[in-house]
Order: structure tokens, then sequence, then C-alpha cells
């Protein structure tokens, strides 16, 4: 499909639209990107934008460097192996005018409504009081939007917030402090305000797997390395690569049980692992201690479900968010608890002119590769170099894909829409040939280092 002369809404200006925006230009696809915020970086924006979520000053990229950038405009060489946040958002900051796409982005302006037009194309409402018509729309805009907020029996009287408005620890010195969540931003916020904190609680509701930034002498997706999980992932049963991948990661990195933590209850590679330099170390010192499940609240006292009792003076939901497109209608999408109902995660099935780039959770190293992935098949198709198969074969593997997410992950609201990282990069890599014969153009070549899974990065 061409894109026409109305142009290309891109919707969100953080890793996701930009991956898009890049490879859209690169293709000569006109097109205009949309952000409320007043700077590219998303989540990583520098700017804090009341209402949206950001990463605090002290978080860490949880992928090594030189798995969270383009694939042709690598993170400095000066950069520690896991970058802070200023140095994220200066890569993605730079790389508008590394690529002379800054004229495209139009900051300070969200897109509040997207509507099919009556002859076609998109009607798209901004917060400026304009409408504007596109002839496609990319929609880019992120899953850390709305923030699920668990609802526990009875009341707390403390101070409440979720990791979305996280800031900085110097709030919590002094304080008791529970921490909800075993995800990456609960161990990295557990971890960041225990050296403060009186106190300080983790509640787990279900054991992980927890990676250290290094084990035996090696960066840890060295030690960990992404051609293995392919290879497993892909050409294996989950049977047999479940277990297989959890006796691997136990001799690398040992079972969580030594630093305190509770035994999963599945394999790993079946929920998105956490990525941690510091938190074994502070339950090993006493400063987090390990609570299951929250039962019941009464006052500022919480008594978890194995009967025992703490009482704090605030609790940080790190407990993740719920996909949302708050500009379209229903009938036109929607993602039911975090499930995304698209061929490949980015064609909609009725809608050809609407695609979507950035709605997954990966298994794997780095999440800009997977975006640059999905990025190409939406340029390509745009560009007329590839076309869709029929909608027949587009719903069955629609289908495919949600009994895949039933088979091979956990079941709960952050892990509906997971995958694994490598089998998809290669999976859009073969599709991208096959849509480009199907478009009757000549096999698809990349220009540039393409990423695949067994790509060593530095």
């Amino acid at each position: 499909m061409a894109a026409g002369t109305d142009g290309v809404c891109v919707i969100g200006a953080g890793p996701a639209g930009l991956a898009t925006s890049v490879e859209l230009a690169r293709a000569g696809v006109d097109f205009t990107c949309f952000d409320q915020r007043p700077g590219p970086g998303g989540v990583w924006s520098a700017a804090v934008t009341p209402g949206l979520t950001h990463a605090w000053p002290a978080l860490t990229l949880n992928s090594p460097r030189g798995w969270f950038e383009l694939s042709d405009h690598p993170m400095p060489r000066a950069y520690p192996d896991f970058p802070r946040a200023e140095q994220v958002t200066a890569y993605l900051d730079g790389c508008l005018d590394h690529y002379g796409i800054r004229d495209r982005f139009e900051f300070d302006t969200g897109v509040t409504r997207v509507d099919p037009a009556p002859g076609g194309g998109w009607e798209v409402s901004l917060t400026t009081g304009e409408t504007r018509h596109f002839g496609a729309v990319v929609v880019a805009n992120g899953h850390h939007n709305e923030p699920l907020r668990p609802d526990f029996p009875g009341e707390f009287t403390g101070a409440v917030r979720h990791s979305q408005s996280y800031r900085d620890r110097e709030a919590y010195a002094g304080k008791r402090v529970l921490v909800v969540g075993f995800g990456n931003s609960g161990s990295q916020i557990a971890a960041d305000v225990s050296p403060v904190a009186e106190a300080t609680v983790l509640s787990i509701r279900r054991g992980g797997y927890v990676l250290p930034h290094y084990a035996r002498g090696l960066r840890i997706d060295r030690a960990m390395p992404a051609w293995l999980g392919f290879l497993v992932n892909a050409y294996l049963p989950r049977a047999v690569a479940g277990p297989l991948l959890t006796a691997y990661c136990r001799v690398v990195v040992g079972s969580p049980t030594r630093a305190g933590l509770p035994r999963p209850d599945h394999h790993f590679g079946s929920a998105l692992p956490t990525v941690t330099a510091d938190l074994p170390a502070r339950i090993e010192a006493g400063r987090v201690r390990v609570r299951p499940q929250v039962a019941r609240l009464d006052g500022t006292v919480v008594e978890f479900t194995d009967g025992s009792r703490e009482e704090v003076d605030e609790i940080i939901h790190c407990t993740g968010y719920r996909t949302t497109t708050p500009f379209l209608a229903e009938d036109v999408f929607a993602s039911d608890d975090n499930r995304v109902p698209l061929y490949l995660r980015v064609f909609h099935p009725q809608h050809p002119s609407l695609y979507f780039v950035g709605f997954l959770q990966a298994v794997g190293w780095g999440f800009l590769p997977l975006f640059e992935s999905q990025a190409r098949l939406v340029a390509a198709h745009l560009a007329g170099t590839y076309a869709l198969p029929d909608a027949a074969h587009m719903g069955a593997a629609i289908e495919e894909d949600r009994q895949r997410v039933r088979r091979d992950f956990v079941d709960s609201s952050r892990n509906r829409y997971q995958m694994n990282g490598a089998v998809y990069r290669h999976e859009c890599a073969v599709e991208l040939r096959r849509g480009a014969r199907r478009a009757g153009t000549s096999t698809w070549a990349p220009t540039r280092r393409s990423g695949g899974p067994g790509v060593r990065r530095r």
C-alpha cells in the first residue's frame, strides 16, 4: 500500500515511534510524528510531563549497551555497559539529528482522536484543536501509559503511588516502604530506596528468575547469548526448551533462592526475567525484606498471605500497565487485557492503513531491534514493496499467536503480549522477504547491519 499524498501520522516519539520514523524516512515515505511531551524519548524523555510515565534519574537500562540502539547508529562506546537514564535520553534525542528528521516531529502536540475518514485515510484530532487528514496512521504510543493498580482487601491510610510517578529515593528517607511487584521496576526501586529508607519490604506474588549484570566473568548477554535462546526456542518444543533454558540459567547465575527469593513456579523464558545488579545483595544484607503477596490492608499495617505483617508508611505499586489507545474507538481497535489481536503484532486485518509498533513484551535482549523489525515491515508496506497475505491467513496467524502465548508464557496481564524476541526478529525478516515476493518486487535485502539473532553486540 502506498502512503499517497496525505502522508503518514506517527503517534508517539518514544523508541517505537523513533524507529518507525527512521524507517519511513529511509523508505522515502512522508510522515509527521506527534508527541505530547516537549521532546523525544517517550518514557526516557528528559522533561517530566505530569501524568505521563518517565524513567527516574537513577534508572539504568536492563539491556546491555548494544541492544538498545538503532542498527546503524550505535550508542557511544564511552557509555557504560548499562547506560543511565540521561545517557539513553541523550542518545534518543541525538538520533533525530543523526538521521536529519527533527523537522518531522511536532512536540507538545498530543493526539486526542483518530477516526476513519469517509473517503479513505484517517482524521487525526490534535490537542491544538486542529484536525488533519492522513493516508495512514502508525500507533507507537507505547504500553506504559495507564497504570495497573491492585485492589487489595481493607484500607491503607498511608501514602500510595504507582512506579509511574517515582522520581528519587530522597523522598523515602527514614520511611518504611512497601514495594509491590517483582519486575524490573520493582527490583530497581526496592534497591534504590533501601539505602535511605528505615525499612524496605518487597512483596512478590510469584517467583521469577533474576539476572545480574555480569555472570561468570562475562556481561550477562554474553553469558546468556541471544543466539542460544533463538536456537532453543525456534527449533525445540516448549516442553524441552523450558527445562533446558532453566538448567542453563541455574548453571550460569544460580537459583534465585540463594538470595532469599522464592522459587519460580515456571521455567526460564516463560515470563520476563528480572535484570538487577543490586537487589540480591540488598536482600542478603537485610536492607530489603521479601514477603509474599499482600492479603489485607489495615491502616498502616499490611498482612501477607503467609500471615506475616509489616507496618509501612508508603506503598509503591510496581504492578505494570494496561495497553491502551484512548484515541481509537473500541470498534476500531481495543486490547483486551493486554492481548494484541494484530498480524505479526503490527497489521490490523480490517484496517490495512492502521499500523502498530511497540505493542509487545519480549524475553530477550533489547527492544529497539524489535521495533526496527516492525518498522521495516510498516515502511515496506507503505512504500509498496511489501504485500500482506490474505485475510484468512492473517486471521489464522493471529489465532496461532494467541495460542502460542497461552501455551508458552505465564498467564498474567504482563505476559499476554509476550514473545521471544530473537525468534520474532527472525520471523519478521522472513515475512519481509515473503511479502516482497507477494508484491512482485525483488527480495528485500538490508543496506546495513540488520541485527539478526546471531549478531554479536558490542
